[in-house]
């Protein structure tokens, strides 16, 4: 009988053992290796506040309304942009005149666009073509139309001729403008962020 209590209690000691040791190593394999998953980044399910999107709204895409209103407001900008109706340096040669220039524009770019065109000057071709050719400016025989509605962007096509008038009235030149103009949403708002045409056009003027 003394011997079957000492086998049962070495069984018993022998199964602590065992258990012991499986959960020791159940612990240590926890992580798996080559596996990181960075502070504050854990998956939705954690709370390391790592949801995809959180904060941020998907933008809807555009509608037939907006390519409507979009055609609207590229008509506005470009009318705002090609029209100088004075020529001297007052009106066109100086910083107050830039910068009255962005200020008309700025509603209808978005804020990277905006500061782009301040910093590369193209804002103030328009007024040195006035000054350097003693003209006024108006874009006449506007066209635009859709080219293409990627959803969460929209471009448009354009052409215009820039109207040059001289100081008796006359017309002087008559340049053919075309390019595309590209929509994205900032703030709710449909607004430009980028317009490319044929710009050599007037910079001839300019620097020739």
């Amino acid at each position: 009988m003394r011997r079957f209590s000492w086998l049962a209690g070495a069984m018993v000691l022998s199964f602590i053992l065992i258990t012991g040791c499986s959960n020791s190593t159940v612990d240590e394999g926890t992580t798996e290796p080559g596996v990181t998953i960075p502070s504050g980044q854990e998956d939705s399910s954690g709370n390391g506040g790592g949801s995809t999107s959180e904060g941020t709204k998907e933008v809807p895409p555009a509608s037939e309304s907006d390519e409507k209103a979009m055609l609207t407001t590229a008509d506005l900008y470009k009318k705002a942009e090609f029209t100088v109706d004075k020529y001297d340096e007052e009106h066109t040669m100086n910083r107050e005149a830039l910068e009255a220039k962005g200020e008309i524009l700025k509603p209808f770019l978005t804020s990277r666009y905006y500061v782009a065109k301040m910093a590369d000057r193209n804002i103030a071709l328009p007024l040195q073509v006035a000054n350097k050719e003693s003209v006024t400016l108006h874009p006449e025989d506007m066209s635009f139309s859709v080219k293409e509605n990627r959803g969460d962007s929209l471009l448009i096509t354009y052409t215009l001729n820039l109207i040059l008038t001289d100081k008796n009235g006359q017309e002087s030149r008559n340049i053919p403008l075309e390019g595309d103009i590209t929509f994205l949403q900032e703030n709710n708002q449909w607004l430009i962020q980028d317009d490319t045409y044929n710009i050599k056009e007037l910079q001839n003027l300019v620097y020739k």
